[in-house]
């Protein structure tokens, strides 16, 4: 049985480190216990690794997913949501499997990859992914990779994303190897360390966001605890202390910013909840 916690901090569940507290908070590490928190109309969260959660709380019931099994066949993975995208990248490579090498190092759950076709380097989860098994409205829905809809950084996926099934074929293990240590070498070498939610913009029309951020002349621009990275225009890092509304305020002002120098509207990737001061 599910247990719930009231009034629970939300910011340990979320890699900004920033948020309130939520009404009711539940940790679901099977998949029965998630099916049954999303049928009762709870915020399911993965890692917390693209949502930014308001200063004043979230005002409902969160449940965060832990489910985390994983079977592999001759060709496919199949997995559970919760499951961690750089662990299953590992896993590949452990097994000398191709398709997720954009992912080693990666943060994020399997489900968020998917809700928002996560992607680096040329790679994205649309690339690998076979088949969804997603609870909505009341059931469960198998859907095609064609009828999920992937865009840039998008998809049309509706409720709560249960066990997915990808693509998971033999490849050079040497050459898998070498493809993972060069994309973690490139993140550590790109990307600030410490506590963030990765990319905060979409790139707009082909033009990286960080570029644009970094010519209005905002790196290092510093609110309260957080700063936009020095290291990458499109992280805001959480120096310590942040609150979420730090967070959004340097967001509001890289997009206000790149909106009068060039004229171009920048879209989050990142997903704003509950309630903010």
């Amino acid at each position: 049985m599910t247990e719930f916690l009231s009034n629970a901090p939300l910011g340990r569940c979320c890699t900004f480190l920033t948020g309130g507290r939520a009404d009711k908070l539940a940790f679901c590490y099977k998949t029965e216990e998630l099916i049954a928190a999303a049928s009762e109309g709870a915020l399911v969260l993965g890692r917390g690794s693209n949502i930014l959660v308001g200063d004043l709380g979230y005002r409902g019931f969160v449940a965060v997913n832990r489910t985390g099994d994983k079977l592999f066949g001759p060709d496919h993975c199949e997995c559970d949501s919760g499951l961690l995208i750089s662990a299953l990248a590992r896993e590949y490579a452990r097994q000398g499997r191709t398709g997720l090498e954009w992912a080693y190092g990666l943060p994020g759950s399997i489900g968020g990859a998917v809700m928002g076709n996560a992607g680096a380097f040329g790679g994205c989860i649309a690339d690998v992914a076979e088949k969804l098994y997603v609870y909505v409205d009341g059931k469960m829905r198998i859907m095609t990779a064609e009828e999920c809809g992937f865009g840039y950084r998008s998809s049309n996926i509706r409720g709560t994303v249960v066990r997915v099934k990808l693509r998971a074929p033999e490849g050079d293990p040497a050459e898998i190897n070498a493809a993972c240590e060069r994309n973690f070498t490139l993140r550590r070498q790109s990307q600030p360390i410490g506590a963030s939610a990765g990319c905060v913009f979409k790139a707009a029309d082909g033009v990286p966001a960080g570029q644009l951020i970094e010519q209005a002349g905002l790196k290092g621009l510093v609110c309260g605890g957080a700063e936009i990275s020095p290291k990458h225009a499109n992280f805001i890092v959480n120096r310590g202390g942040a609150l979420s509304g730090d967070v959004l305020q340097l967001m509001n002002t890289a997009a206000a910013a790149v909106y009068d120098k060039f004229g171009v509207k920048l879209e989050r990737e990142i997903k704003l909840y509950g309630d903010f001061c």
